[in-house]
């Protein structure tokens, strides 16, 4: 039996439409697209039209979309790129103070590193508190904001709990507090996964990524809302991307990133609770087989993405679960894979103030939105199965 892969917040595997529109790009828009002649000009239109499609299957027509090399790039650029390009403003109005950065408390961890980035800088980095979902409420921003603010970087949807932070009221509160400063989001995790368009965020920068929604590893964007002040680009060069990222764009993964981003866009227009439903289905099993489970995050599907169901198992280990269920042909994870080895706490867990005791007993099934009800049924009787060997092997 084929492995019932439940880990699609670490990566999604490519969809069929995102290879097929790949391998066209690569049969028929292999140039350098910044050539002259005939070929450079095919791969250039063929960009082009991934760049509008993209736009559109997510939401955000008329916006600026800058090609990255992942999701990391697009957080760093729209995070530190904005910040620096900010700064000397921003310190002007508020009467030579250092400029602050205002970062989640349980941001992915390449917005933390960013801002780590800009505190070396002189930058006043300040973390803003989440609650026990790992969610930011508006109430807990107000307080952190003022003109001495340069930036706010805030997550739409948690890698690790699946939460949704309310952007839009965010984004009120820093236009009306802290009116110098730019807003960004890491849209990562929740893009192709939500049905409301990116444009309604209302932020002045939203990172992407390809492999999160059935497109290609190595291929991202950063989305630019018309009229917001542009970043400082990371990497300067030959000026791809309109100055903002050099280097020679990827074809072949932009016009596959295009193909998933309007698959998905279909499908959740066909079917809008495609993660939601799936969800619950899966909790409901999941504690028919260990009822002493505890959810980790949000509660309620106006905080919820869907696509991810975070649990703790008292008395188990994530990594020997892991195993166990992996030997079962499940395979799953446990917190954000860009932890590495995961041996470390995960600092989500943390912020969160989860009790020590479950900190270590945290696993996270994520959804592709397309699993059958057998497929659910499978996973529950997986850990039924993983989780008494793991007692045995403990006796």
């Amino acid at each position: 039996m084929e492995p019932l892969y439940l880990d699609h917040a670490a990566t999604s595997p490519a969809l069929p439409e995102a290879w097929e529109a790949g391998a066209a790009a690569h049969r028929e828009a292999w140039a350098n697209p910044g050539s002259l002649h005939r070929a450079g000009a095919q791969a250039a239109l063929t960009l082009e039209r991934a760049r509008r499609e993209i736009a559109r299957s997510l939401g955000a027509e008329g916006w600026r979309v800058v090609f990255t090399s992942c999701g990391t790039e697009s957080n760093q650029l729209g995070i530190q790129g904005a910040a620096r390009a900010l700064r000397k403003r921003v310190e002007r109005g508020a009467g030579g103070r250092p400029a602050r950065v205002l970062v989640g408390a349980a941001e992915h961890p390449s917005s933390l590193a960013a801002c780590e980035g800009l505190a070396a800088e002189g930058f006043v980095v300040q973390r803003v508190p989440v609650d026990a979902a790992g969610i930011v409420q508006p109430e807990a921003l107000l307080p952190l904001l003022g003109e001495d603010v340069a930036l706010v970087s805030l997550q739409w949807a948690n890698n690790e709990l699946g939460g949704l932070n309310p952007i839009p009221p965010l984004v009120a509160a820093v236009r009306r507090l802290a009116p110098r400063a730019a807003f960004h989001c890491d849209a990562v995790q929740a893009a192709g996964k939500r049905g409301e368009p990116l444009a309604a965020l209302g932020a002045d920068s939203i990172a992407v990524a390809a492999h999160k929604l059935g497109g290609l590893r190595g291929c991202a964007a950063l989305l630019l809302r018309p009229g917001s002040a542009p970043p400082q680009p990371l990497l300067t060069g030959g000026g791809q991307e309109g100055g903002l990222r050099s280097g020679t764009e990827n074809v072949m993964g932009a016009a596959a990133f295009a193909a998933a981003a309007q698959w998905r866009a279909e499908r959740l227009r066909r079917e809008p609770r495609a993660y939601l439903d799936r969800r619950a289905d899966l909790l409901a099993l999941l504690r028919a087989v260990a009822p002493d489970l505890v959810p980790i995050g949000a509660l309620s599907e106006e905080e919820t993405l869907g696509s991810i169901l975070t649990i703790a198992l008292p008395g188990a280990r994530a990594r020997t679960l892991l195993s166990a269920l992996d030997a079962e042909g499940v395979q799953i994870g446990s917190g954000s894979a860009c932890h590495g080895s995961g041996t470390a706490v995960s600092p989500v867990l943390e912020a969160i103030g989860l009790e020590p005791a479950l900190r270590n007993s945290v696993l996270r099934f994520s959804l592709n939105g397309t699993e059958t009800a057998a497929d659910l049924e499978r996973a529950a009787a997986a850990l039924r199965t993983a989780r008494a060997k793991a007692v045995v092997a403990r006796a």
